[in-house]
């Protein structure tokens, strides 16, 4: 059963309004700026309290169990809380316009709750939240208006894994899958290639407390996932020595039953420059795998490098940013 939906409803709107609270002295992720947001201050994300969805679409590029014949619903936030030189979604993430309008706050949590409940009519499995870290207490408010007009589907955390655990621990019997990226296993890495501090820790503590709420990814009969965390790991040019070591996270310090996509998908998009400015190699790809399998991880998701497009979304195009989402990079092994 969908985890919220063993909520009273009252407790989703007290759960909500107390992750609500935070915003008037925001420490929602790991920046903990400090700012109040209801007051129209804005820290490293650029955001308020009102909620900004740059796109909502049924999405069909996701690993097998988060897909199925139907899609995920995806919730595309604008913002992030990190600054990857090379994210591909930086036209959202980064270069969203700050001199649009900013949203009544009920109204913009209102046109959310709208957009899962749309989703929902066009059939897909589960509701995605898409880098969702900076804006947990909008997305709560939206949840607790759809689940009142009847929104009934699975939440999926689509996270960077830069996670404050106090707003993690909001979300503990609400959401059902967390699908966190571990990107780097050192802090220099991470504010070079993403700018911010102390990342390993951080995502590392995050991901910890995503697998005491939810446990290893469970699939169905219908090879659907249920409940669980599948983790995400990036594979970067140059940087085999931190895919080993977060491989040996997974691994030996959450569980070998907990599934990891690893992902070949990387390509010099953006800002990327100096060492990343270059696809992964064979060779980089098949030696992680190696260590996947050497390590007892028992599911592994895995992309083909010889796919001329990873599906690099156009969001200037909100409606349909993934033309091509319809061929599916990832299998299981």
């Amino acid at each position: 059963m969908t985890a919220y939906l063993e909520l009273s409803q009252k407790e989703l709107q007290r759960r909500a309004d107390e992750a609500y609270e935070i915003y008037k002295s925001c420490r929602v992720c790991p920046h903990a700026c400090d700012v109040n947001r209801i007051e129209g201050e804005t820290g490293f994300c650029g955001q308020i309290d009102s909620l900004h969805i740059s796109s909502s679409v049924k999405h069909f590029g996701e690993e097998p169990p988060l897909v199925g014949c139907k899609g995920v619903g995806n919730l595309f936030v604008t913002a992030c809380n990190m600054r990857c030189d090379y994210c591909q979604n930086y036209q959202i993430s980064q270069e969203w316009n700050k001199e649009n309008p900013k949203n009544n706050s009920q109204e913009s949590y209102e046109q959310a709750a709208d957009a899962m409940l749309s989703l929902q009519a066009q059939g897909v499995h589960f509701i995605g939240w898409v880098s969702p870290s900076h804006v947990v207490p909008g997305l709560l408010k939206s949840l607790t208006l759809a689940r009142a007009k009847g929104l009934k589907l699975p939440i999926i955390y689509n996270s960077n894994s830069y996670d404050a655990i106090g707003t993690l621990k909001l979300l503990d019997g609400i959401v059902d899958i967390y699908l966190p990226d571990l990107k780097y296993a050192h802090p220099e890495v991470a504010r070079e290639f993403s700018h911010i501090k102390s990342y390993p820790e951080i995502s590392r503590q995050a991901v910890l407390e995503m697998f005491r709420q939810v446990g290893p990814l469970k699939i169905n009969e219908q090879g659907l996932a249920e409940k669980g965390v599948l983790v995400r790991h990036l594979v970067l040019p140059d940087q085999l020595n931190s895919t080993w070591e977060t491989l040996c996270f997974v691994a030996l310090e959450m569980s070998s039953s907990v599934p990891l996509s690893l992902m070949s998908q990387y390509q010099p998009v953006h800002k990327a420059a100096s060492s990343l400015n270059r696809r992964i190699t064979m060779e980089e790809y098949e030696q992680a795998i190696t260590w996947a399998k050497e390590l007892g991880i028992e599911t592994l998701f895995l992309q083909s490098l010889e796919s001329k497009v990873h599906n690099l979304p156009d969001f200037n195009s909100p409606d349909d940013p993934f033309p091509l989402d319809r061929v599916r990079n990832l299998s299981n092994v």
